[in-house]
This record gives C-alpha cells, structure tokens and sequence, in this order.
C-alpha cells in the first residue's frame, strides 16, 4: 500500500512555520485509489503567515481564524488516526525528504504526538522528485520537462504535471499536489519500471543498509548541480544500522595513492569538490542500485579502477578508520537550539512521558492542563502548555497565562530580520510592500494588513514597569 501526502504550510521556515493543510490518497500496490484524506486547520496564535506562502496557496487571512476548523491539535490528532489505520504503508510525495516530512515531524512532536509514524511500525517512505530527476538521465523521453529562459531542465511540480498530461488548475492545494504527484508516479511505474521497483523495493531503512553491506561497488544517483549525478560506491563505515547515515567512499578517486598521504594533504583532498566520501542518509531511501541491478536496468557497471578500489578498501581497515575519523573532524559543528521548536532532535521521551502523552490525548481540557506539570521532559511541559494555552487558556494560573501572553507578544513584535527564526508581524509588513508590487494581489495585501493589526491587538507588549 501507498499512501500518497502533501502539505501546505505557513511559510518555508522548517522549524517555526506551520502546517495549514494535509491531504492523503491512499493506493494499493498498483497505485489504484483506495481512499483519501483532507483536512485544514486553523493558523496558530504566535504564527505569522508569510504573505508570499498565502499568495501562492490561495490561502484568505479570513480562513487562517475560521472557527468553523479545527486547531492543529484537532487536525493533527485526526492526521494520526487516518495515517495508523492506513499502516503499514510506504509514505510518498513530491520534495518530501526535504519540505514535507521535517514539517509533518514537527507538526506531530508539537501535538504530543509521535513525531516519526512514517519510518515505524512497519512503514517506509521515498520521494518522487529523485526519481524524476532519476528518470531524466536513466530513463530520457519518459516524461516531459519543463525548461527555464537559460535552458535548464525543471523539476517543480506545478510545471512538470501538466506538461505530462495533468489538469493541475489548483496546485499548490494539497490535494491538488497529491493528486499530480500520483500521476507522475503511475507514469514512473509504468514507463520506468526497473526504477520504480528498485525504489520500493529499497525504500526501508533494512534493504538500504543490506544493499550497502554487501561490500559490492553500489551506484549512487544523485541531482548535483542541476544534473543527475551517478557514481559508484562503497560503504567505509561500521556502524551498521546503527546510525542514520552511512560514510560512502567515491569509487573513481585513487584511495590507494591517496593512502601514501599525511593527514593534513588528505584532509584537503576530502574537502574537495565534489566531495569524495559522501554521507548518505539511511531512513530517506536514497537511490542505490546494485552492480546486477544497474546493469540489468541500464546497462552501467563499475570500470576496473572502481573495481579495484572497492577490492582495495576492503582490506584496509585501518585506512577507513582514518577516513572516518578525518572525515569527521571536517564536519561543522551545529549549534545548540536555543528554542523550543528547534529541541525536536533533542532525546526521545522516556516510557513515563509517552504515558502521560497518551493520558493527554484521552483526557478533556481540564485534565490536560492537570497533567502538564507532570511530564518530566521539559519540553513537553512547555508544549503542552502552549497546547492549553491555544484551547483553553482559563484553565491555567493567572501568572502562567500573562506570561505566555507576553512571550507571544515579544515573539509577534520583535524586530528581527533572521530568516532562521519565526517571522515577527514587521517582517510580514515588509513582505507585504513587496506583494503590493503586483497589482492583482493589492486586495490580499490590505486583508493580510487588516489580519496583522487584529493579531497586534490580541497580543500587545506590556508597558515597562
């Protein structure tokens, strides 16, 4: 089973926009409908949409308040339903690993829900935009690809489904996308069989590690540059499937020269471009083919210098450690979060906690607000109290509401202009003297103005003592 998704959110910022809209088809093995799932929600209190994002999914200021939808906890809680009843199934869209999924984890994890359902229990997921650029290279004349003014082949879906036999009137509505995107998919599986298979049939976590441990020199397909990427590979490595990633070794470089090299001369050699060991994510279904695969499909295979600095590197030991170990030091330190909404990675719940979280979802609003001190992660007490807060604000102390008020306050009016963080109601002004440019979006631009000034009086900043 398949189930086809896509979202629609507030902005483009991964930790601190939010999901608006999910919609979900869900296919047998042969991409037949079997159901589908649509639902909107309404924008959260410290959320400011990005005028831009509103423009191009037709979403009203009116609708980001209508109390006619549910909250996110409401939308998220009935997302979770549907997509445990639809499991075990492989998860699929278009720009997924990148867009959708980081949003959909985080949309959960702020609902107290479980943030990965699309890599547990048995599901899976892979995207369709690789295969597309996959098939580009792989499978040429399959599909028709847009091309921009400076020639360059495009990729984006609201281009690509029509051009391919889709009536795609309404992209950028998430139902609209899924559908696009199955269309796209059924052409993949139809035309392109080897690397519709090949793709689903690596795209749990399991079969990729298994394709990687089998010492065999792998092709690695890729999009670098505007361009389909193919190389071949092998896994330097031990950490089986421990890990989310896996070190893999570019087959064409002279790693047995490269040996004879002191540290600092390989360190500059690694750092180079394109980057000769590649970190390959695990659980996102990267697109790996086997030696016998990729010659069956389409005629590749390793060159006899790839082949014998796959036949070297297995017996150097030694030599991958200290690949490993450079190769780490070379990486850049990521900082701490700092906000809440940036702490998702930060540990998994204890046993306690999942219990309580489950507690929270069976109880009314007065036994939530009576379970939010309970928790001993501290991040969930601060998202279940944001919870209570949004649904049912009465409920907490007087201290605890004026100072989430505040907090809200500080966030909408600050006057920051870091991409990386929220977007304060100044920065939305700014953007909307940019809509204003277009004449056809004035209207919008005054209805999203009007939005801003009722939020800026919900939430104003208490005067200094």
């Amino acid at each position: 089973m398949f189930v086809f998704y896509d979202t629609e959110t507030t902005g483009l910022n991964r930790d601190f926009d939010q999901v608006l809209q999910f919609a979900a088809i869900l296919t047998d093995d042969a991409l037949n409908e079997v159901g589908r799932f649509n639902l909107r929600c309404r924008c959260r209190p410290w959320i400011v949409p990005a005028p831009i994002a509103l423009k191009v999914t037709g979403v009203r200021p009116a609708l980001l308040g209508d109390p006619s939808l549910p909250s996110l906890y409401e939308m998220m809680a009935a997302v979770r339903d549907r997509l445990e009843q639809w499991s075990p199934a492989l998860f699929v869209g278009y720009n997924t690993m990148r867009f959708d999924e980081p949003r959909l984890q985080r949309a959960f994890w702020e609902t107290l829900n479980p943030p990965y359902l699309t890599v547990t229990h048995g599901n899976a997921r892979f995207d369709i935009l690789p295969l597309v650029q996959a098939a580009s290279r792989l499978a040429p004349g399959i599909l028709d690809y847009p091309v921009s003014a400076r020639g360059q082949t495009g990729f984006r879906l609201d281009a690509l489904a029509p051009l391919n036999g889709f009536a795609h009137e309404r992209a950028h509505d998430a139902l609209a996308d899924v559908e696009a995107t199955l269309h796209i998919a059924r052409i993949l599986a139809e035309r392109a069989p080897a690397l519709w298979q090949s793709a689903v049939r690596s795209a749990p976590k399991a079969e990729t590690v298994a394709l990687l441990r089998s010492q065999a020199p792998v092709l690695v397909v890729e999009h670098v540059a505007n361009e389909p990427a193919l190389w071949w590979g092998r896994r330097i490595d031990g950490a089986g499937t421990t890990g989310s990633s896996a070190l893999v070794a570019r087959l064409g470089a002279d790693w047995a020269g490269l040996s004879r090299a002191d540290d600092a001369g390989l360190e500059a050699f690694l750092s180079g471009s394109p980057r000769p060991l590649r970190q390959i994510a695990l659980n996102k279904a990267p697109l790996l083919f086997g030696a016998a695969a990729a010659q069956a499909g389409w005629g590749l295979a390793p060159s006899e210098h790839e082949l014998a600095q796959n036949a070297w590197l297995a017996g150097e030991d030694s030599f991958r450690e200290r690949l490993v170990r450079l190769n780490t030091a070379l990486q850049p330190e990521w900082p701490q979060a700092e906000h809440l909404e940036q702490m998702i990675h930060a540990g998994f719940p204890g046993r306690a906690d999942e219990a309580r979280m489950a507690r929270f979802h069976k109880s009314d609003w007065p036994a939530r607000a009576g379970l939010i001190r309970e928790f001993e992660d501290g991040r969930l007490r601060q998202l279940a109290q944001r919870l209570v807060f949004e649904a049912a604000p009465h409920l907490l102390a007087p201290a605890d509401r004026e100072r989430l008020a505040q907090a809200i306050a500080r966030r909408l009016h600050s006057g920051h202009d870091d991409d990386a963080l929220w977007r304060p109601i100044p920065a939305a002004r700014r953007e909307i003297m940019e809509l204003r440019q277009d004449a056809s979006a004035s209207g919008l631009a005054d209805e999203i103005e009007a939005w801003l000034a009722a939020l800026e009086a919900r939430f104003p900043l208490a005067r200094p003592a």
